[in-house]
């Protein structure tokens, strides 16, 4: 290929664009599109697939002849691409997985053989529970008070508001995509007994949530005092206002518009940095709240199978890394509470010495 590149760019770009218009959630496409574009740097491509994905790319001779010369690049360059990747192994694998699902879609398109077919993800160490420690990332039970407790203590409808949002993240374990994508319509708050709420996950299936005692409180207050004040401010709807549904969303900005995402984001910072976490070099990101959810879950006794349900995870597996988690918290305990399991000391510490 001219200038080095083991694809044409412009043959991949409209590959990467047409496989990208396939996946379903607008937070899938993005994802694949970072990913792909990591991939044609790799292959000698700048830029990622086109603003506006062409339909009809089988039809397309440019993007079937970057298919014939992906189709034929070497398994020895795919597996050095994998070997090379950056990141955590979750971010690894994904990429990975991203990259085979792109593959695997031209080559079916285009007839042509899979080059990654037998590509398997990176290879994760052996310290399984260091791994699962570094990727959970869970606060104990006093840091989400004190977030929940400086989330309280902010003034006015967003003070209110960011409460609310603090509350049902951890206490309804949702998603940041999910909580900016929560309707008015999807609470059931009425029964105090049984309050609970529905929400759309991954893969567009949904899924009744239970409410905390704790979140229903706030989430009512909010709803009651914070929300009318914030929705006033909407004196200019915008042009798209059927696609963003700002009146029936339950979380609103400073313009009585529907949050989105990387707003959940700011707000989980700002209230860790309130709370004091983030000077103590803290990672809080809404995630973790979730990951928290989970944790403390399971740390209580509550059955793994609920806590599936709760969390809306499609495999058993992904929900029983929390209990890898409080394991590792309960050896840590057992560690510092049963005498022969301590460290011994060091005859040499004065400490150590009888009085």
């Amino acid at each position: 290929m001219p200038g080095g590149h083991l694809v044409d760019p412009e043959g991949f770009r409209r590959l990467a664009a047409g496989f990208v218009v396939t996946r379903g959630s607008a937070n899938t496409r993005a994802a694949y599109a970072r990913d792909l574009r990591l991939l044609g740097e790799a292959l000698g491509v700048t830029g990622g697939p086109a603003d506006a994905p062409p339909f009809g790319v089988e039809d397309d001779p440019v993007a079937r002849a970057a298919a014939g010369h992906m189709a034929r690049v070497a398994p020895g360059w795919w597996q050095d691409w994998r070997d090379g990747l950056d990141g955590r192994p979750s971010s690894r694998s994904r990429r990975v997985a991203a990259v085979r699902s792109f593959c695997r879609w031209w080559s079916r398109a285009f007839d042509l053989p899979n080059p990654v077919e037998d590509l398997r993800p990176p290879a994760i160490a052996s310290h399984g529970q260091e791994r699962l420690t570094r990727e959970v990332v869970a606060l104990s039970a006093s840091q989400v008070r004190r977030m929940c407790e400086a989330a309280a203590a902010m003034p006015g409808p967003t003070g209110v508001r960011t409460s609310a949002l603090i509350e049902v993240l951890y206490g309804c374990g949702i998603r940041a995509a999910e909580a900016a994508g929560l309707d008015i319509s999807a609470l059931h708050l009425d029964d105090p007994d049984d309050p609970f709420i529905v929400v759309l996950g991954k893969g567009g299936r949904h899924r009744a949530v239970a409410v905390p005692g704790a979140a229903r409180e706030a989430l009512s207050r909010y709803l009651a005092t914070g929300r009318p004040d914030l929705r006033a401010r909407d004196v200019r709807p915008r042009p798209d206002q059927v696609r963003h549904r700002d009146a029936d969303a339950v979380f609103l900005g400073t313009r009585g518009r529907r949050i989105g995402r990387s707003d959940v984001w700011r707000e989980v910072r700002r209230v860790a940095d309130a709370a004091g976490l983030v000077s103590e070099g803290v990672r809080v990101f809404p995630h973790a709240l979730r990951h928290s959810c989970g944790t403390h879950l399971v740390q209580g006794g509550v059955d793994i199978r609920y806590v599936q349900a709760h969390l809306g995870h499609a495999s058993p597996v992904t929900t029983e890394v929390y209990t890898h988690v409080t394991a590792g918290h309960l050896r840590d305990d057992f560690d510092r509470a049963h005498p022969r399991a301590r460290r011994s000391p060091d005859p040499g510490d004065p400490s150590a010495r009888s009085g």
